[in-house]
């Protein structure tokens, strides 16, 4: 009888270990989803920067970052549209370009950002349906313990 009494330590320990082992795993996906979701939005936060520009304030000219070459390039693609081209007209144009690019690039960061937005709330969500069915699971042997415990009361109640 010795034996059974070992087998049946060994197996409850066994129980327990394993429980153990599973609630392991899952803080280690809940860590691994936590790292992802950061990876996921520091690649949304860096979308269409160049290395050059992660340094570049926003709101900084870049007409002083170009060379003189893309002025030039830049000077005559307008002139087929100006009338009377004047230093401060060009100064505009460049102005207005340099405008244009930024909101290019400002839109291009909110749309990664809308993106990654959405692929984390479908993260998001089926994290939260891997908890809804483990509380339902929980929900479930709490109200089976329950009536066992019930039932025991109410046959032995020399027991209580």
């Amino acid at each position: 009888m010795t034996w059974n009494k070992d087998a049946k330590r060994a197996a409850q320990e066994a129980k327990i270990q394993a429980r153990y082992d599973e609630e392991r795993e899952e803080r280690e996906k809940a860590m691994m989803d936590i790292r992802d979701t950061q990876n996921r939005l520091g690649r949304a936060t860096t979308y269409g920067r160049e290395q050059e520009e992660e340094e570049e304030l926003i709101g900084a000219g870049r007409s002083r970052f170009r060379n003189q070459e893309q002025l030039a390039t830049r000077k005559g693609q307008r002139k087929r549209f100006q009338f009377d081209a004047t230093a401060s007209d060009d100064e505009l144009e460049d102005e207005i370009e340099d405008n244009l690019d930024e909101v290019g690039d400002v839109t291009k960061r909110l749309k990664a950002l809308g993106m990654a937005m959405g692929e984390e709330l479908d993260k998001q969500n089926a994290r939260i349906d891997r908890i809804g069915d483990k509380t339902v699971s929980l929900d479930n042997n709490i109200f089976r313990n329950t009536e066992r415990v019930g039932l025991t009361f109410m046959f032995w109640p020399s027991r209580a």
